[in-house]
């Protein structure tokens, strides 16, 4: 049966026979995000640690990846909560079940490796809340329907850092509006974050030319897995960011091998 599924979904792969194996043991990433399909995609809770779904999202059933993405949201949602002491983050829609088109609201989220979330906001009165919805700000990070509320610069920040730091997944891209990655930029060079990290962040908060201005979500996309590009999933557009973390990857495996566990040293040390 799992193998029917996979050959039924992966048009690019001769088939399961071929292969001699028909996954690494947890979810697939098949194809592009555009274009692609899941194997025994995860679902992701309704809410959890540091994070939940509003109705609106819920209720499309939009609420699956691959094992890697499910875990990044569990985790990076858990950690900046735990950090900052404040509201959790509202999580958007993921791919459908099996992936696929969802072209009612999505061209891309077909593969397992996208997930959207709400800005991290402030009300009128400077005070951090969970976001309703998602309010389309202007490039000043205001509201524009003039209520008075504002994108939340350090937790928005602080959310982008620990996915970029994260080891469940390597992300490969932040979608969002330009004007908010300049800003989240210089907020991270103002708190004297290391300039890798810095220039890794620009590299990833991309505003997408194909598509809305992303002035009211953040649109996350992960690397396909090492283990799924055997399988047929192809990760499209720069690779640096993989690169440089199969790099890291490497650097502290082989310093694991030779040194004591406390004397190995990350590129990047996590948040404080």
């Amino acid at each position: 049966m799992r193998c029917a599924l996979f050959a039924a979904a992966l048009a690019l792969v001769a088939g399961c026979a071929e292969l001699g194996v028909v996954s690494d043991g947890t979810s697939v990433s098949l194809g592009k995000p555009s274009n692609g399909q899941i194997v025994d995609g995860v679902k992701l809770p309704n809410q959890g640690d540091g994070y939940f779904t509003r109705d609106r999202w819920r209720t499309r059933n939009n609420r699956y990846g691959i094992e890697e993405l499910v875990s990044l949201i569990k985790s990076v949602a858990s950690r900046v909560q735990a950090a900052s002491h404040g509201p959790r983050l509202v999580v958007a829609d993921l791919s459908g079940r099996g992936g696929g088109p969802v072209h009612t609201w999505h061209r891309s989220h077909q593969s397992g490796r996208d997930v959207d979330l709400v800005y991290f906001m402030l009300d009128k009165d400077g005070k951090p809340f969970e976001a309703e919805a998602m309010y389309e700000l202007l490039p000043d990070g205001t509201a524009k329907d003039g209520s008075g509320m504002r994108l939340d610069i350090p937790r928005t920040w602080r959310l982008v850092r620990e996915l970029l730091t994260a080891h469940e997944a390597t992300v490969q891209f932040v979608f969002m509006y330009a004007p908010f990655a300049e800003m989240l930029a210089e907020h991270a060079e103002k708190r004297g974050e290391p300039a890798a990290l810095i220039l890794r962040a620009r590299k990833a908060m991309k505003q997408p030319g194909d598509s809305a201005l992303h002035n009211d979500h953040m649109h996350v996309r992960i690397f396909c897995p090492k283990a799924d590009r055997a399988f047929g999933c192809q990760d499209f557009g720069p690779l640096d960011l993989r690169v440089e973390r199969e790099a890291e990857d490497a650097a502290l495996e082989a310093a694991a091998r030779n040194a004591p566990v406390d004397a190995i040293t990350p590129a990047i040390p996590p948040s404080s």
